[in-house]
């Protein structure tokens, strides 16, 4: 089953955003009802990376503490790490002088090829959030197995699934996601970028596509790929596109999109507008960028590392030029492909996490060097967790999952939310004898919690997440 979305996926979700111009400028219930001001103060960033397949959080971190280690080792059986010597986890310490636990009072390692995330954990700059998963009211497995759980829709399938956490609305689907949400909210309230709110670098998502705003494409290789409604931007308005007669070919597409855009056909309209706000926005993130200049920290390249230091590093050079385009808010989607590890998980994850480790270390230090790590966070999802049984060589697809928060702004070295017990058919587990873990903690808990630092009201928050007032808490506490 497909773990990623190709570009032909984005057009197909941008051009399902064109609507007409009466419905853009309408206002829906939920966003009349966001009275609260949005907050511009500054500048904050969001950066998602997104782990497509379903990364195994559960050989992320592991329990270290004999009585929790001896629990996990009979669950995962050939998938477990060795508890000590060549391959075992990195202990984790936190800041302070004692051994920092989580909230089933064990200590925790996380993947051996995880030494800068290690690191970043152990100085305050990492935080971990136990067991999160799509939930529209607290569940136990109790209640599924008694019938009276509302569960989300398609568990454990890779779509459903990636929707439902890119939206946060795991009981209607949609095809408007949280970040998409945020930015609607902020151009409800007058908030219009010069770029855009939402910017993607790593593929088609839902998380960035709201009712009355569009994700802006960006290229990991450099330079804007496509508009903000997701149409590709012709080559012959780009002076810089190395066709021959360059100028003279810019001035005459220019001069035809400049009559189109007055031809009494809609449509044609419609699509030379789109195609002059590209050419305009692919001016300014150009100009911006070149005035910003390069980057002094080094990012790995495509080949090594599976994109994410090439996506990584467009998004640091963005934020460098923050100043040059004027956007004081802006959300990023980063990705990395290959997690579904149906089969040779120790070796597929052994290869994956090391590069996820190194790249946001050095994305970290580029934003040491642009003086912005308290102004940026940056957080991780994916698809669902995996079965702590073993099928073989892997784990199949199951439901809570671990996941990190990295920025100068999270109270890091701790962990958040509760750590499930890892026995299969024990306290935590769905209840199909796969050791399917049922979330203790709701996307909407973990995306609130990121939004209010980000800048939304918190009275706002539960119109944007509709779920969010089933449980007790309505945001983490990783915001420091």
């Amino acid at each position: 089953m497909k773990s990623g979305c190709s570009r032909r996926d984005f057009v197909r979700f941008g051009t399902g955003a064109l609507v007409s111009s009466t419905m853009l400028s309408s206002l829906t219930g939920w966003q009349r009802a966001l009275a609260a001001s949005a907050d511009t103060t500054g500048y904050k960033a969001l950066v998602c990376v997104y782990l497509f397949g379903g990364n195994d959080g559960f050989n992320w971190f592991v329990p270290l503490t004999q009585a929790g280690y001896s629990v996990y080792a009979a669950s995962r059986g050939n998938l477990a790490l060795p508890q000590t010597g060549t391959g075992a986890p990195l202990a984790l310490t936190g800041t302070g002088t004692t051994s920092v636990t989580a909230s089933d009072g064990y200590q925790y390692g996380i993947h051996p090829g995880c030494t800068e995330l290690w690191s970043l954990f152990n100085t305050g700059k990492l935080a971990v959030l136990c067991n999160v998963g799509t939930l529209v009211t607290p569940t136990t497995p109790a209640q599924i197995q008694a019938g009276s759980a509302q569960l989300p829709p398609e568990l454990f399938s890779h779509i459903d699934q990636q929707v439902q956490w890119q939206t946060s609305v795991p009981n209607n689907p949609a095809r408007y996601g949280w970040a998409g949400r945020v930015a609607d909210l902020y151009a409800s309230q007058g908030y219009t970028p010069n770029l855009a709110l939402n910017i993607d670098i790593g593929g088609a998502n839902y998380l960035q596509q709201g009712q009355q705003t569009n994700m802006y494409v960006l290229s990991s290789f450099g330079g804007p790929t496509q508009s903000d409604l997701g149409a590709p931007i012709l080559d012959d308005t780009n002076p810089s596109s190395g066709f021959a007669n360059g100028a003279a070919r810019v001035q005459a597409a220019t001069a035809i999109l400049n009559a189109a855009s007055a031809d009494p056909n809609l449509m044609v309209a419609q699509y030379a507008a789109i195609q002059q706000r590209a050419a305009a926005k692919q001016g300014l993130v150009t100009s911006a960028l070149n005035a910003a200049g390069p980057l002094a920290t080094m990012f790995s390249s495509y080949a090594d590392d599976n994109g994410l230091g090439l996506q990584l590093q467009e998004v640091a050079r963005v934020i460098k030029a923050q100043s040059q385009l004027g956007d004081a808010r802006q959300i990023f989607f980063v990705s990395m492909i290959g997690f579904d590890t149906h089969n040779d998980q120790l070796s597929v994850q052994g290869t994956l996490l090391p590069v996820l480790s190194k790249n946001l270390n050095t994305f970290w230090a580029a934003l040491t060097e642009l003086g912005q790590t308290s102004n940026v966070t940056v957080f991780t999802a994916s698809d669902f967790g995996r079965t702590l049984g073993s099928n073989g060589s892997g784990a199949d697809h199951a439901w809570g999952n671990h996941h990190v928060i990295m920025g100068g702004a999270v109270a890091g070295g701790q962990y958040y939310g509760q750590m499930p017990s890892l026995q299969i058919g024990g306290a935590n587990d769905f209840g199909a004898g796969l050791g399917q873990m049922v979330p203790t903690t709701s996307t909407d808990q973990y995306a609130a919690t990121l939004a209010a630092w980000f800048g939304v009201p918190v009275t706002s928050l539960t119109t944007l997440f509709p779920n969010l007032s089933n449980f007790a808490s309505a945001t983490l506490g990783f915001m420091g």
